[in-house]
């Protein structure tokens, strides 16, 4: 399919077709957000914001690109081969401890109490992108399904979800070695309004020990 342009009569903005393919998403989210918004200030709010986005997407090894940021989350996606559960869990890390450490500094600098953490969804399926004068978009099936995911019924705050389309491919090491070392999995098959039913598998790192010891 080749690139095509599509301009209002004011040229106002553009649409630009993009070849399908296979890719990741990877959502962070920061759980407790929407108590934190109720009880912060506005400009408050803004600068511990910022400052919590910023510190996950400076932690990027998996060199991801930025679809959205979306208020408490943002959206990263790659086309390509899936990666390794290794690379996927590393990034987790990465961004989960890059995130904590912010969150005790400005703990300090504005004292508040901040209780968030992150949890990540991780889907992957065919998608394609368009733009909109300056603005990318994805489109898909997966995406939807991603945003969707965001909202299921874990009841920890702290996870690694990843999807069984993600998973293809990927072995996982044996549960109950995981649980020796604070890492709880568990397989779950949610239905999300009108979609598919769809499993994941996700990673409870409220009890995390250390995950190079069984990568």
């Amino acid at each position: 399919m080749n690139n095509t342009s599509i301009f209002d009569t004011a040229g106002r903005y553009t649409i630009q077709d993009k070849k399908v393919r296979d890719g990741l998403l990877f959502i962070p989210d920061i759980s407790g957000f929407t108590e934190f918004v109720h009880s912060t200030d506005v400009l408050t709010g803004k600068q511990i914001t910022y400052e919590l986005l910023s510190a996950i997407i400076s932690q990027n090894d998996l060199k991801l690109n930025i679809a959205e940021v979306e208020g408490d989350a943002v959206l990263f996606y790659r086309y390509g081969a899936r990666p390794s559960l290794h690379q996927l869990v590393e990034q987790y890390e990465m961004m989960t401890k890059a995130f904590d450490r912010k969150r005790k500094q400005l703990e300090k600098t504005f004292s508040k109490p901040l209780d968030l953490s992150l949890k990540i969804v991780a889907h992957y399926g065919a998608m394609t992108e368009f733009e909109i004068g300056p603005f990318k978009k994805l489109y898909g099936e997966v995406v939807v399904e991603a945003h969707r995911l965001l909202k299921n019924s874990i009841s920890s705050d702290r996870y690694l979800l990843l999807t069984d389309s993600l998973l293809q491919s990927i072995s996982i090491p044996d549960y109950n070695q995981l649980k020796q070392h604070g890492i709880r999995a568990n397989k779950v098959c949610e239905v999300y309004g009108g979609l598919r039913n769809i499993c994941f598998t996700y990673l409870d790192f409220s009890h995390e020990k250390k995950w190079k010891q069984v990568a």
